[in-house]
Parts: structure tokens; sequence; C-alpha cells
């Protein structure tokens, strides 16, 4: 089952989050402590329109757990969704500087920024439901074309892509990395 997350569920989310950020190699880790890390952006995810914010995100629930968690949002807000993280760096203490905006989507699409299923659902549909449920999402929002990054390789993640009807548009650079930003025409 997809779902809203609870704003209550917030610090459930963040190992999810932070594995993107171990994927993407960032900076940050190794400049702050892990607690520290997530003191900040599970303040961050407390504002509806940050990235990672409760707005943004949806959870598939299997068993009564969380298998797996989507973020994404319109292409509308993207040079805003970075605002609560660096106000939460700004309280905590930290220069924002350390945040540079890249666009990760072009205007007038829905991004799905995030996609990351808990490794005890692996392999067991979860993927494939959350993107059938960001694409539904994106039609009752108004828009014809859902887009992703999909970091180069990530081999089972670009498969999967591939098979839900995403076709890589070109390469782009993200953090250092590179990625296949796919679109899909819903």
């Amino acid at each position: 089952m997809i779902r809203k997350v609870e704003k209550d569920e917030i610090p459930e989310l963040y190992p999810y989050v932070y594995e993107i950020f171990s994927d993407m190699e960032l900076p940050v880790l190794d400049e702050i402590s892990n607690e520290f890390l997530e003191e900040i952006v599970v303040d961050a995810m407390h504002s509806p329109r940050y990235r990672y914010g409760y707005e943004n995100a949806w959870v598939c629930e299997r068993k009564g757990r969380i298998a797996g968690v989507f973020f994404g949002y319109s292409s509308k807000w993207e040079n805003l969704v970075d605002g609560p993280l660096q106000v939460s760096m700004l309280k905590h203490g930290l220069a924002i500087d350390a945040i540079a905006q890249e666009n990760e989507c072009l205007p007038g699409e829905w991004y799905l920024d995030t996609l990351v299923t808990n490794p005890k659902f692996r392999r067991q549909g979860v993927a494939r439901e959350m993107l059938n449920a960001a694409s539904q999402i994106a039609l009752k929002e108004g828009h014809q074309t859902l887009t992703l990054n999909c970091d180069i390789d990530n081999l089972p993640a670009y498969s999967l892509y591939r098979k839900m009807g995403y076709e890589q548009q070109t390469q782009i650079v993200l953090s250092g990395h590179i990625y296949w930003y796919m679109s899909k025409d819903l």
C-alpha cells in the first residue's frame, strides 16, 4: 500500500535519505558527525517543501512496516526545495555555502527525486509499486512527464526504469557522479 508519510514518521525516513547521501558520497558526510547530520536533516524534513519534507514523501507499507520510500515534487518547486535545509543548517550554526544547487529536472515535469527500497523488501515489487504510484501522483497534479536521475553504475535500477517505460535522455553530473536523466511520458 502506498500512502503519504505521517509527520511523526519523519525520523524513520532518515536512514533512507542517508543511504542516498552515502551513495552520492556527499562531502558533508566527512565534515560533520552522522548524529549531527541526522539532527539537521530531520529538522528540515519537518518543512513541507524540503525535497525530503513530509509533503513530498510517500511510503510503501507492507506487513505494517515501511518497505520503501519515495520523494518527488513538481519541477516548479526545484529552486526552493533546499531552502529548508539551509534554514536548518543556519539554526545549527553551519554555513549555508556548503550547499550547491544543481538543476535536476526541467520545467513542467514531475520529478522523482529519490526512491529507496528497504533491503528486507527488495525484489518483491516494492520499487515497481512506488514507480506506479509516482506516475499517478504526477498525473493527478497535472503533469504529463515524470523524470528521474539514475546513477549510471546502478544497473538494477536502470533496468527496472527501462522496463517501466523510462527512456534515457542525456547524462548529467550531480555531486560529482554521472547520472542518466530519464523520462517517461504519462
